[in-house]
């Protein structure tokens, strides 16, 4: 198969003889790299391991200036692995295909050929970790998620976690305790971690049982073999020897309690990109602990495997509360808006706080603080929660949520806050009750309509200045800008409240047609005429309902001799519209 490893080294580094003019460019060489599946799956497993692997790894060496390369070769790395294991596709079925084909084989095959994999899979890593602590953010992602990507190819949580101990909490702590003088490391180390805390060892001085399991049968293996393959083989134990010495250095060999120490000195980091990407991923320990759990619980897995994960993953919500608390009062708006959203997300993951150490209710009061920071950052992190917040906590919508709400439906950065706001309304709507929703949301709708239908020149002597600056595609270079977004949550509020209160919001959207004559304002209300009507007229027997005949009045009023026949758009929709209003009445 070396000649499709010629046919690569053609295409990324030219021939020999080339001269340098017509050497391969970086477009080439970044379509030549998205092509390492083919070549991988061409030639095989072994091949790949024995020919693949060094080539580029001595490739990526003498690419080290180009961040455009590197940043597909860190992706395309995750190809190459599955190439190493000889699984051909980027799926489960897949994947366990390869792994039953495997254990199929007789014992000392399918051993052999999993510590082939293994140290495969070790090299793939130790050639991602200096790309893990590049400058460029898009390599560093791209590493850190094929680091994690690794972990796929083994079956069960031993395996993992052997994994994980033997190559990847290393390269963490590596990664932690870099002396490069940059902190770009540190912010891959704090993706890592979280990912990472469930395979490390439970306390200090504790051995995990499966890695002393997995050493035990690998002894084993090796004293049951031939002298002869005993002394072949003798090179490549004294360095597997080398690399678990290593392993036992303590600033590598990290426990789960030094692994939560390490991270909250990334919170406290000098470095203001490190703060922020650790306050990012503290939310990360919960999910990722979570995940790792219930996939142990659903394999067939031993029993011991499943009880190491049983702890409590509490203490992992109320650990980092108080780093966090401290950030909220930072000078720096942007790590103001990132300790605000991890303290929603980790409310999120504990609904039933009830009944559990951390509490969700101590993320509460801080919200009033978050809706009143000066930053707009800070405010659109809460105007985007809001919706989830309430549908995990739909009790707490009253007392907590809707007192929120309402500055922020009246915040003066319109683009990222008031928009986002406004849009939370429609989906508060869908998981209240029709009471609570007919008691507060019904009655924002009318006053959202006339605030958010005033022209560009009454909102400038209305005195709400715009702090979030526009872009070219922003909806504030238009006439009345988020009147859209509010009449795309009158349905939906009105569909929740129920046919009494949707009357009140027909009756306001009826009035808004006799003020507004924009396209868009009529063409939004006609796509949805035929379902507000069926809200109206779903008391039986149907009263009269005046709030829709002048809605529908007032559509059909821009297709009149006056209006010039109005939009043909606007006409085609109407027509439409005749058969669920005349079904509705």
């Amino acid at each position: 198969m070396a000649e499709h490893l010629s046919f690569l080294e053609e295409e990324l580094v030219g021939l020999p003889d080339t001269p340098a003019a017509f050497k391969p460019s970086q477009s080439q060489q970044v379509s030549a790299l998205t092509r390492l599946s083919w070549i991988s799956a061409a030639m095989g497993p072994v091949d790949t391991r024995v020919l693949l692997l060094p080539f580029l790894q001595s490739y990526q060496l003498s690419r080290r200036e180009s961040d455009e390369i590197l940043c597909v070769l860190a992706a395309q790395w995750r190809a190459v692995a599955r190439g190493v294991v000889g699984v051909l596709k980027a799926d489960e079925e897949e994947r366990e295909r390869r792994l039953s084909l495997l254990g199929s084989a007789d014992a000392s095959a399918r051993r052999d050929e999993s510590a082939a994999v293994t140290r495969a899979l070790g090299e793939i890593a130790g050639a991602l970790e200096p790309l893990a602590a590049k400058e460029e953010k898009c390599i560093r992602d791209e590493a850190v998620t094929s680091l994690l990507y690794l972990l796929r190819f083994f079956p069960d949580f031993r395996s993992q976690q052997a994994f994980a101990q033997r190559f990847l909490l290393p390269i963490a702590s590596r990664l932690l305790h870099s002396d490069s003088g940059l902190f770009f490391s540190k912010c891959s180390a704090a993706k890592l971690v979280p990912a990472l805390y469930a395979y490390a060892a439970p306390a200090a001085g504790q051995v995990d049982d499966g890695v002393e399991k997995e050493k035990t049968e690998q002894e084993e293996g090796r004293d049951q073999r031939p002298a002869a393959s005993r002394e072949a083989s003798a090179p490549e134990e004294k360095r597997v020897e080398s690399e678990d010495s290593d392993l036992r250095r303590p600033e590598l060999n990290l426990d789960r309690s030094e692994l939560r120490s390490l991270f909250e000195k990334l919170l406290t980091h000098e470095a203001l990109l490190v703060r922020r990407d650790a306050a990012v991923e503290v939310p990360a320990f919960v999910r990722h602990w979570r995940r790792i759990r219930d996939q142990t619980r659903q394999s067939a897995c031993s029993e011991d495997a499943a009880q190491t994960l049983e702890e409590d993953p509490q203490g992992l919500g109320d650990f980092f509360l108080p780093t966090l608390k401290k950030m909220i009062a930072d000078t720096i708006d942007f790590l103001r808006a990132a300790a605000v959203g991890s303290l929603l997300q980790l409310a999120l993951l504990f609904p039933s706080a009830s009944s559990q150490t951390f509490s969700a209710s101590a993320v509460f009061p801080l919200l009033s603080a978050a809706v009143s920071d000066p930053s707009w950052r800070v405010r659109a992190v809460v105007a985007r929660g809001l919706a989830a917040l309430t549908a995990a906590f739909p009790s707490q919508f009253a007392s907590q949520f809707y007192p929120c709400l309402q500055p922020l439906l009246r915040d003066s950065a319109l683009r990222d806050v008031r928009q986002a706001a406004i849009r939370a309304v429609g989906e508060i709507a869908e998981v209240l009750p029709a009471d609570e929703v007919s008691e507060y949301l019904v009655p924002l709708v009318p006053q959202l309509l006339q605030e958010n239908a005033m022209s560009p020149a009454a909102a400038a002597a209305g005195v709400l200045p715009v702090v979030a600056p526009p872009t070219l595609s922003s909806p504030l270079l238009c006439n009345s800008p988020l009147l859209a977004p509010v009449l795309e949550v009158a349905l939906p509020v009105a569909r929740a409240a129920g046919a009494a209160s949707a009357q009140t919001v027909l009756a306001s959207l009826a009035l808004l047609l006799n003020s507004r004559e924009e396209s868009h304002v009529r063409m939004t209300l006609a796509q949805h005429a035929g379902e507000f009507c069926a809200l109206v007229a779903t008391q039986r027997p149907a009263p009269d309902c005046p709030e829709a005949v002048r809605l529908v009045e007032g559509l059909c009023s821009a297709l009149g001799a006056t209006a010039g026949g109005g939009d043909w758009t606007l006409r085609v929709e109407i027509i439409k519209q005749v058969v669920p209003i005349s079904k509705a009445f």
